[in-house]
């Protein structure tokens, strides 16, 4: 549940702060006072696309901070990708720059607006008026369906079989070349395999010979530089190594007189014996280094051939490598793919056969449910002054599979007696589309994993009893779900627990936007403008008042 949230800097918002409880909210203000902003603004902290237009002019950045109380699926999410979860709050914010960054975070964790959209279905579901479309798109039918059937199993089930299906045709058009563009692959492959397999590169080889070749060339200079060092640390008269030896000896004359004394004989002594084995090491490294002229050769080849792989393959090492796989898997395909294509038209035959037999328990499923999904939307169109409508969920099997199944599925419609069935997106208006996808969101209320359902505007195209009908479904609704309408209907505005009244106001030439809780007498004041416009009457008054009384 949504229990507030909190707007800065957006668009004409310069602070806002909403919390609209639990059951029913109503927002309800003149056109133009901002309501959509709140609606954008919400879909922002949902991970929606953002636009540095929609900072507030000469300010710096935009945020919006949600906090939601939560339970269930979610946490799980949260926790699975290290954000923290120490009690039942979920706190979601966004910031976007006037330069057009954007920086997301969930519960102080950084997040990016893909994650936000994939747990806004946990959060908030919002229907405007694009839900209506969906309803006139008829690919969109079966997600419905499915929503309400909960196939899920059922359909991961299948499309794992699917997309094996999926892999094994692909396999078999790619060996379905013609002829002479396999013979031609199959030389070309043969020569890079054994090119490739002649180099016999190898992981870090490069960065070796890059190194060796280094050590080399400069083999004169390093040998002097060591003997040098040599020279001077250890083996000549009066060398470092015997100069510190003395200085240990005289100091460990006088170490028992003093625990300091004692102390730096103990490093002395210590950095003696460092000393003694760098110069060991020295003379052995110094014993390693000649200029060998033709090793020298070997590597400055070997460095060629690498080098000139590398560019012609436009891959390192290991990508060579793993082309050199990938290439000899290639090649022994087409070389064998007489075989392999009888191999795998008789996998694809069988996997087919698989994926037809998950299919049906899907159109088993579905069909079952679409009877239920019909009969409910059916029954609430009926309680929306829609008395004699008549909705069916209709499910075709298409001749070939497709991800969702073998199913097609169109939502059927008929508002009044004596005419057949049509497809929603020929006869519905927007009136009766509002009406369908209120009825669709109620049977689905509880499938819907996020606990607050947002209208923006669902009673366009309805007026007066159907308005009522309407108010009273989404009423029903609130005891379920929190539910916020954003509306211009006084019948909603009455049916609601809670009513906040968005107002626009213009100081000294600048806009801003602002919201507040109406209590008893504005909530009448409100209700009558909704009525009678912005001169408020008597009658219009004693007719808010009575709305109210009645909770429509």
């Amino acid at each position: 549940m949504l229990s507030n949230i909190d707007i800065k800097n957006v668009a004409v918002i310069e602070k806002l702060s909403f919390a609209p409880g639990e059951a029913m909210t109503v927002l309800t203000g003149e056109t133009g006072a901002g309501k959509s902003i709140i609606i954008d603004s919400v879909n922002l902290i949902l991970g929606s696309r953002t636009n540095k237009d929609i900072v507030r002019y000469g300010e710096p950045k935009a945020v919006v901070s949600a906090c939601f109380d939560c339970d269930g699926e979610i946490f799980n999410i949260l926790e699975e990708n290290g954000i923290d979860t120490d009690d039942s709050t979920v706190i979601v914010t966004r910031e976007i720059t006037s330069e057009g960054k954007s920086v997301a975070r969930v519960n102080g964790t950084m997040v990016t607006a893909t994650f936000l959209r994939d747990i806004s279905p946990y959060l908030i579901n919002i229907h405007g008026q694009h839900d209506n479309q969906s309803l006139l798109n008829r690919a969109r039918h079966i997600d419905y369906l499915d929503e309400f059937s909960k196939v899920t199993d059922e359909l991961e089930e299948y499309r794992c079989l699917y997309n094996e299906l999926g892999g094994l045709r692909k396999e078999l058009e790619s060996l379905s070349c013609n002829e002479q563009e396999r013979l031609s692959r199959i030389d070309l492959l043969k020569y890079q395999t054994e090119e490739l397999s002649k180099a016999q590169l190898r992981i870090g080889e490069l960065d070796e010979l890059v190194e060796e070749e280094k050590l080399i060339s400069n083999s004169e200079k390093i040998s002097g530089a060591v003997m040098s060092a040599l020279d001077i640390m250890y083996q000549s008269d009066n060398c470092a190594y015997d100069r510190l030896n003395s200085a240990i000896a005289s100091l460990s004359q006088i170490g028992e007189f003093n625990s300091d004394i004692a102390d730096i004989y103990q490093k002395l002594s210590e950095a003696s014996y460092i000393i003694e084995d760098c110069a060991h090491e020295l003379r052995a490294f110094s014993d390693k280094i000649e200029f060998d002229e033709q090793r020298l050769d070997e590597v400055n080849e070997r460095l060629d051939l690498i080098k000139r792989l590398t560019r012609k393959y436009q891959r390192d090492e290991k990508g060579c490598i793993e082309y050199l796989k990938a290439s000899i898997s290639e090649l022994e395909a087409l070389q064998n793919s007489d075989e392999r294509t009888q191999e795998l038209q008789e996998k694809i035959e069988k996997q087919y056969k698989k994926v037809k037999e998950a299919g049906k328990k899907l159109t088993k499923k579905r069909s079952e449910a679409a009877k239920l999904l019909s009969a409910q939307i059916e029954e609430h169109l009926h309680e929306l002054d829609m008395e004699k409508a008549v909705f069916c969920v209709k499910i075709e099997e298409k001749h070939e599979c497709s991800s969702s199944g073998f199913d097609e599925v169109e939502f059927m419609f008929c508002a009044n007696p004596g005419q057949p069935l049509k497809p929603l997106a020929q006869i519905a208006s927007g009136g009766e589309l509002s009406r369908v996808m209120l009825s669709m969101k109620s049977v689905l209320s509880d499938a819907d994993s996020a606990d607050t359902l947002i209208f923006d505007e669902i009673d366009t195209g309805v007026s007066g009893n159907a308005a009522q009908k309407i108010a009273k479904k989404l009423a029903l609704l609130g005891k379920k779900k929190q539910v916020i309408c954003i509306s211009h209907q006084p019948q909603l505005a009455a049916a609601a627990n809670n009513h906040f009244k968005i107002e626009k106001r213009v100081s000294d030439g600048v806009t801003s936007t602002s919201i507040r809780l109406l209590g008893e007498n504005d909530r009448v004041e409100e209700l009558a403008r909704m009525i009678d416009g912005n001169e408020i009457t008597e009658v219009a008054i004693n007719h808010a008042s009575e709305m109210i009384k009645r909770g429509y």
